[in-house]
């Protein structure tokens, strides 16, 4: 009897530890079920320029992390291409990023001396065989997920670079999304005392200057055959050029002499100069219902539309600016109509690497974004042989009169008079100016 009691308990812990394994491994079954039905985010390092594609994708964008992330298996299958795992054997792992990117700027056709920047800034850089102008920028990040960079070429589009020379893990991933927040923030902070800076040396630039730019006294007036609309000259010679904001409160300068630069550190974005002569900026209730104001690129194309239309013109010094600048004044002008001379940059697509019409695509962007009208130059084939693109050139090689025609016809088809808009003018002479069309919209 007291072996069966022995024995019986012996039995029981055996069959007990039997079952223990199996228990064990259903509960970690049941542990990892439980852990598979919560979507883990696979970080992703998206390029700038390529954040809505990726969007579309399925992709999100973590705010407090400030970084993209896939939030599901199929969405991370969707958005390899990006993702910080790895994507080369450990054997090529740790390859330097910093050469790679020089490498890859260089490859673009880009005079890069030395190795490339990579702190986040925007550097100018003069495209190969074009030295004398620096007509591109990049800017590289080495935080962030993955280090990547993008670069800018003014007479085209932009282009991303992503480095995939190595692996990372999350804990890498996590450090490294933290020291890209930091370093995100001390960007900014430094970014902004040096436009602050750079608005107040500004603003003393122009307020010493004396001389009022024109075309007896500045050559790029006399050559592009328009005059000065609230331009002055420096010492050199050259036009200086205000940036302003909505308030009209000068935060930058645009130097145009024989090439075109800016104050350094200067703000650009969403600042813009007004060819006003009649001041209707300074008062916002003088623009309303049955205005218009017309949008421009450059200054001399601005000049030119200014002179076919008589209407106050926005120059955005760049076609990047369009939408910025148009959507800030749209804001304080809500019932204007805003038209938008475009340049046509009929040479980009024919090159032997294709880039976008970016002119009449930046213009079309930015009239889509505020309810505006693009009114582009109607060039015919012998003027795009000539190099011609814009307004300007369209008054030099026409002459006033048909262009004013041109711009009138132009801006007709733009607003599609058949769904009852009329388009008036008016015509005035004088012996100095010759005939003058007003537009009333």
């Amino acid at each position: 009897m007291a072996q069966r009691e022995t024995k019986a308990p012996a039995r029981q812990n055996v069959h007990q530890n039997a079952r223990t394994p199996a228990r064990q491994a259903d509960e970690g079954t049941l542990s990892e079920a439980a852990n598979s039905n919560k979507p883990e985010r696979t970080y992703l390092a998206v390029p700038f320029d390529e954040r809505e594609p990726a969007k579309k994708l399925g992709a999100r964008f973590d705010r407090k992390a400030k970084s993209w992330f896939a939030p599901n298996a199929k969405v991370a299958k969707a958005t390899m291409k990006w993702s910080v795992k790895g994507k080369v054997p450990a054997a090529e792992q740790k390859r330097d990023p910093q050469g790679e990117f020089s490498d890859w700027i260089r490859a673009q056709g880009m005079d890069l001396q030395g190795l490339a920047q990579m702190d986040g800034k925007w550097h100018r850089i003069a495209i190969a065989g074009e030295k004398k102008e620096k007509n591109a920028s990049y800017r590289g990040f080495l935080e962030g997920g993955v280090p990547n960079g993008m670069l800018h070429n003014f007479k085209g589009s932009q282009e991303s670079w992503t480095f995939d020379g190595q692996q990372l893990s999350k804990d890498e991933v996590a450090r490294a999304i933290e020291a890209g927040k930091k370093a995100s923030i001390a960007r900014a902070d430094e970014r902004r005392l040096d436009q602050e800076k750079a608005a107040k040396t500004a603003y003393g630039i122009w307020a010493n200057l004396t001389d009022w730019a024109k075309p007896s006294n500045c050559e790029y007036l006399k050559r592009k055959n328009v005059l000065g609309f609230g331009v002055k000259l420096d010492k050199d010679a050259r036009m200086v050029v205000p940036l302003r904001d909505t308030d009209l409160k000068i935060h930058s300068l645009q130097f145009v002499g024989e090439d075109k630069h800016y104050l350094k550190h200067g703000r650009k974005e969403g600042l813009f100069h007004a060819i006003d002569p009649k001041r209707y900026l300074n008062d916002a209730d003088q623009l309303g219902q049955g205005d218009t104001l017309v949008f421009a690129e450059g200054y001399a194309t601005g000049a030119s539309v200014h002179k076919l239309t008589n209407k106050p013109v926005i120059v955005t010094f760049d076609g990047d600016n369009l939408v910025k600048v148009a959507t800030a004044l749209r804001e304080k002008y809500p019932n204007v109509t805003m038209l938008f001379a475009a340049d046509d940059d009929h040479h980009l697509p024919l090159r032997e690497k294709p880039l976008p019409n970016k002119g009449l695509e930046k213009a079309s962007e930015a009239a889509q974004a505020v309810g505006g009208y693009v009114v582009a130059p109607p060039l015919n084939k012998n003027e795009k042989a000539k190099g011609l693109t814009d307004w300007n050139d369209l008054c030099t090689e026409r002459g006033h009169d048909k262009a004013v025609f041109q711009f009138l016809t132009r801006a007709r088809a733009a607003l599609n008079l058949g769904n009852g808009r009329e388009l008036e003018q008016t015509t005035s002479k004088s012996k100095q100016q010759g005939r003058e069309q007003e537009i009333s919209l």
